[in-house]
Order: structure tokens, then sequence, then C-alpha cells
């Protein structure tokens, strides 16, 4: 009987251990993300965690933020349902992270851009980074080729503008992304509302 218990316990071994080969890996941070239904809970954790990593110097104990939209990179004051959405998964991925999410939305204007294109923090944003003792804003853009959407995102310290931390992702085009891209005109952006802003 010893013999038969010790291979039945050495053959478990080998399927377990066969088994564990054949579990699911994320792909590299900052590479293609092949998906044909988006996760974006799964993008969103993957952009959260490059922000913590790269994070070039500690936040306070509450590490408190202000989310902005995630707008068009060819224009600043444009956005899509696709960028409403991966700035939320962002946000809750965040907070599960420890960062503390400071819900600002109903502002005014979070951001400028001067006449080069370029993402500035209004005088505005700073008061309110202040008011609500957020060290951090997290904005960021994307791109649109034919197969892909690139993100980028970065992190800016509330008070000098400073770049805390970058994060980067490429993702392959689906009908869902692509739905989510799309207004009611095809396939171009939305205006920003000054609640998002």
């Amino acid at each position: 009987m010893g013999k038969i218990t010790a291979r039945f316990i050495l053959g478990m071994a080998v399927i377990v251990l066969g088994l564990s080969g054949c579990a699911l890996e994320r792909p590299p941070a900052g590479g293609a993300v092949s998906i044909v239904t988006p996760d974006f809970f799964g993008i969103g954790e993957d952009i959260a965690l490059q922000l913590a990593k790269n994070l070039r110097r500690p936040l306070g104990s509450e590490k408190r933020l202000i989310m902005t939209t995630m707008v068009n990179i060819d224009d600043l004051y444009q956005t899509s349902r696709f960028g409403r959405t991966l700035t939320e998964s962002l946000a809750t991925r965040m907070f599960n992270h420890g960062f503390g999410v400071v819900d600002v939305r109903k502002t005014s204007e979070l951001l400028i851009r001067d006449d080069k294109g370029e993402f500035m923090l209004s005088r505005d944003a700073q008061l309110i980074a202040r008011e609500h003792d957020a060290e951090a804003v997290v904005a960021g853009t994307y791109s649109l080729t034919p197969n892909s959407v690139i993100i980028n995102v970065r992190m800016f310290d509330a008070g000098t503008q400073d770049v805390l931390s970058v994060a980067g992702l490429e993702l392959q085009r689906s009908n869902n992304i692509n739905d989510l891209l799309a207004a009611s005109n095809g396939m171009s952006d939305a205006a920003l509302s000054a609640y998002e802003r």
C-alpha cells in the first residue's frame, strides 16, 4: 500500500506542477494588451501599479489625489466614454492601493493648456488641491491609431506641477473600445463638460 500512496502523491505533485505552468500572466507593464472585451479594472490596475512603482518621492500618509478625466491628446478639451470609463476604473484601483481619491468633478476647470497644447495645472487647480488637502493630480491622455489606443498618465505635484510618476499602456482596439470611443456622430470624441473638468 505504501508504494501506491507514494505513486499517487508523486502523480498528484506532477499534475499540480504541470497545471501551475498554465496560469495566466499579466502582460509586461507598458506593453500592448490584446483584449477582445476590455477589462477596464484590469487596465486601471496596470496603470495604478505603474504609477505606484514609478513614484519619485513618497506622498504623505493619506496620499490624496485629484483625478481628472482622460482626454484626447489631439484636443485636450475632448474626451469620450472611453476616457471617462478609464478614469473611473483607475480611480477605483488607486483607492484600492491606499491612495485617497478626491472627487472634484463638479469644479469648473482643473487643467488648461498653453499654446503648445501641453497640460498645465491652472491656479484654480492648485487652489482646489489645497482646499481638498490633495497632494497630487492625476491626468492622462489617449491617442488613437487604426489598431490601438495609446494611454499616457502622469501624476503631478499639486503645488509645484512637478511630475511625480508616469504610466503608459497600449491597448489593441476592439469593438467594445470603439463603441466607448464613438460619440453620436461616429468615431469623434465628445467635449468635456464643466462637470468633468
